[in-house]
């Protein structure tokens, strides 16, 4: 039997990750984002939410959330195995403000209102785009509107600095 849930999210919807940590499998980020153009300049507001599932499926509830004053564009868990190594469960964050956040769970709680690291990425033109953990976790790569690519590496489990950037397209 197929079983569906819908919510309405304060601002569009753009990026949405299962966690993949023991115990938390069944709880989704969800990041949001909105250009408010009636404001010169223009801003851009955005959301990061965490989402329970029912373990039937049948609903969602809400583990946390924050708003910013900056668009979620994209979100990705650190892999489970190098949550592990690390000793740390994170949340990356692509943002409109041309870099890249890390948020902290601990305990299985969010901790949404504060990242433990940011990324700055320079000449990212309007906002970084989209972001991706390697696959030991031990780096991020972010890609920008302006066609800059910008890997970080993890530090101290919760540190994030700039290796390298490219212009890759």
């Amino acid at each position: 039997m197929e079983s569906r849930s819908s919510l309405a999210t304060p601002r569009n919807a753009d990026a949405v990750a299962f966690c993949p940590y023991d115990g938390l499998e069944l709880t989704l980020a969800c990041g949001c984002y909105e250009l408010d153009d009636k404001v010169q300049p223009v801003r851009r507001h955005g959301h990061l939410a965490l989402y329970s599932i029912d373990a039937d499926g049948s609903g969602l509830s809400q583990a946390g959330d924050a708003s910013f004053d900056v668009g979620i564009l994209d979100c990705a868990w650190l892999p489970a195995a190098a949550a592990a190594s690390h000793g740390t469960r994170l949340l990356a964050a692509a943002t409109s403000e041309c870099d890249a956040r890390l948020y902290p769970l601990q305990n299985g709680e969010p901790l949404l209102s504060e990242p433990c690291a940011t990324m700055a990425c320079e000449d990212a033109g309007d906002a970084c785009m989209a972001l991706d953990w390697s696959a030991d976790g031990g780096s991020l790569a972010v890609s920008s509107t302006s066609g800059k690519i910008y890997v970080g590496h993890l530090e101290g489990g919760t540190g994030l600095s700039l290796t390298a950037t490219w212009q890759a397209h």
